[in-house]
């Protein structure tokens, strides 16, 4: 049978209302998105309420001779996983559309766009 290594993510917002003092709208924006201007505090908060949904992020197919012995979650070998899906040169898998990130049309897009 098959087997797979699969990243999934759940993508939380994290925000934060920060002062910004600038020549303009543009240099505003630029040091609001540069962590290193504008470090976040300990005052950001996560929104839970407008998490994006699980979805699959990278997937490939282990060759059967590589890693015969490899387990389940329960398993030590989990920290084997993340060389598994970006080191060893294994093709990235076509994720179904139904898994993958939903586009937004950007209606609901907050912030600079």
């Amino acid at each position: 049978m098959p087997r797979y290594v699969i990243e999934r993510q759940y993508l939380v917002p994290m925000f934060e209302h920060i002062f910004v003092e600038a020549p303009s709208l543009e240099e505003a924006c630029r040091r609001a998105i540069d962590d290193l201007a504008e470090p976040w505090s300990d005052q950001a908060e996560i929104d839970f309420d407008n998490a994006r949904a699980t979805t699959i992020a990278r997937a490939v197919e282990i060759p059967e001779p590589l890693f015969p012995d490899l387990r389940a979650r329960e398993d030590e070998d989990r920290h084997n996983l993340p060389s598994v899906l970006y080191e060893l040169g294994l093709d990235a898998l076509a994720i179904p559309d139904e898994f993958a990130e939903i586009e937004s049309n950007g209606s609901d897009r907050v912030g600079f766009v």
